[in-house]
């Protein structure tokens, strides 16, 4: 795209020490402490490998309005919330799930291959505890591929709107493929049908995972169901827009997403990000959310939220979870034209 840079990795910057270390202990207190450990597996690339999109994607602070509009866009579809809202804690501990969902994505990009199959494990072992009865009278299963389809493209299609919006760096067309064919491959990890055991026992399976010569092998995307392009991301999302809309247990997750009971230091950011991640809906979700009075403040509240990420990104600097990654794998960002460490 003309006028873009080809910076490809992440700038490792050290942000500002004080101010940084009051940022990182709210988030910590939100999002939970680092979800992997750094000094395991040395040498190991994880599921998408140093300086890759996803890396890039999930390190930006844009990221975290990214994840609460993912949980936007999953709200908007009935049968998909009716698991939540039957069998998950959220009323009852929303910090830990939050955390829990924080640490599935962060280990998912940044951990090692065992780490980030580990935290796939304990999801799909959740999976054939969630089933029952939507309110429209059609049954749900948590590992339903459809389910599970949507699952994956609301939190893809959100941190792919979110790094377009809000970070500083934009990705090509190419790196925005990347990027959705890598969330697709996490994603169809979660699949009961995908044996995880060669993933963690065979390193040559594992590079193959990382290049797409597994996709085939991949039930979710040989079949089809989950995109290996943005343009595909964008086609999945239509084909789901007829299914979507809010009902009453719909509109108590928005509810509670609207005011959660989070830490009162992290009201206001949260609040204003929470408004810049309606406000960057299309109108298709704005409808289905019953959101369309808020089409005229859009623009206002994305720009907001703008603001608030970029103090974030100039106080903290780069993420300590592209820092942990960079170490485990003992490689090094590579220098940019600019002569800054990318």
């Amino acid at each position: 795209m003309a006028g873009r840079s080809p910076v490809t990795l992440e700038p490792m910057s050290p942000g500002v020490p004080l101010l940084g270390r009051a940022v990182r202990t709210v988030l910590t207190t939100m999002f939970g402490p680092p979800p992997f450990d750094p000094t395991r597996d040395p040498g190991d690339l994880g599921l998408t490998g140093p300086g890759s999109a996803s890396w890039r994607v999930i390190g930006d602070p844009a990221a975290i309005a990214g994840g609460i509009r993912g949980l936007l866009v999953q709200v908007s579809h009935p049968h998909a919330m009716a698991g939540v809202h039957d069998h998950s804690a959220f009323r009852e501990d929303p910090l830990g799930r939050l955390q829990r969902t924080s640490a599935y994505v962060t280990t998912s990009a940044f951990g090692s291959t065992p780490e980030a199959l580990a935290v796939a494990g304990r999801v799909r072992a959740v999976h054939p505890r969630v089933h029952g009865t939507a309110p429209d009278g059609t049954p749900y299963r948590g590992d339903d591929p459809h389910l599970l389809t949507w699952v994956s493209v609301a939190l893809t299609s959100s941190f792919l709107a979110a790094h377009r919006i809000w970070a500083p760096d934009v990705l090509t067309t190419a790196e925005e493929d990347a990027f959705v064919a890598q969330q697709s491959r996490i994603g169809a990890l979660l699949d009961p049908r995908v044996d995880l055991r060669p993933l963690r026992d065979d390193v040559d399976v594992r590079a193959a995972f990382r290049a797409g010569d597994l996709d085939r092998d991949l039930p979710l995307l040989a079949d089809g169901l989950l995109p290996s392009t943005a343009a595909a991301l964008d086609e999945v999302m239509a084909r789901f827009a007829p299914e979507l809309g809010i009902n009453h247990q719909g509109r108590e997750a928005l509810a509670f997403l609207d005011r959660p009971p989070i830490p009162r230091v992290a009201r206001p950011g949260y609040r204003v990000l929470f408004r810049g991640a309606v406000g960057s809906l299309d109108a298709v979700l704005r409808h289905a959310l019953e959101l369309d009075d808020t089409s005229d403040g859009a623009a206002g509240a994305t720009a907001r939220a703008g603001a608030a990420i970029t103090a974030m990104r100039v106080a903290t600097g780069s993420s300590p979870s592209i820092r942990a990654a960079w170490a485990r794998t003992n490689a090094r960002p590579v220098p940019t034209s600019d002569g800054a460490r990318r």
